[in-house]
């Protein structure tokens, strides 16, 4: 796990799996872009692992929130016209994951295929990073740490917020 930029973290699902599994005293948010939204997917990846969760919320392309309401974790409606993501596609689940379930999870299921457009996911994971270093720290971790997905979010925001 690197510390970045004040309160931003990167790192691989080693270094998730660790804060969710024994919690963090740096570390209050995670933002997981892998394949698949579902806490699961960490077992599936190493059986040994349990990770509690309780949902907050699934956010739906179009608009469509599991709660109900609105569809951004500032409770604005996403806008989707300038994204090519098919209609109901989950764009986001946002849990309470790990120990005690004190850490605020953000899961975007993009697959790690030329197919995907990152920028349909980039404004609502870096509104959750802006916000997520408001309130503490987050980190930001795809499965190796090296994908190209990785690779797009972190310098995107490093460069809006240094205006550079």
């Amino acid at each position: 796990m690197h510390l970045v930029r004040e309160n931003l973290f990167i790192g691989n699902i080693t270094d998730a799996a660790e804060v969710l599994q024994n919690g963090s005293t740096q570390i209050t948010h995670i933002l997981s872009v892998l394949s698949s939204a579902s806490i699961s997917f960490f077992t599936e990846w190493r059986s040994s692992l349990a990770i509690p969760s309780k949902e907050i919320k699934k956010v739906f392309v179009g608009g469509c929130g599991s709660d109900g309401g609105s569809a951004s974790a500032d409770d604005d409606l996403v806008d989707c016209s300038k994204n090519c993501l098919s209609p109901q596609k989950l764009l986001y689940l946002l849990e309470y994951a790990g120990k005690d379930l004190t850490l605020v999870r953000m899961a975007v299921p993009i697959r790690d295929m030329e197919s995907e457009d990152l920028l349909d996911y980039l404004d609502v994971c870096l509104d959750f990073i802006e916000k997520s270093r408001k309130e503490g720290s987050v980190l930001v971790h795809c499965f190796a740490g090296v994908s190209r997905r990785y690779n797009l979010s972190i310098p995107t925001y490093v460069n809006a917020v240094s205006k550079w």
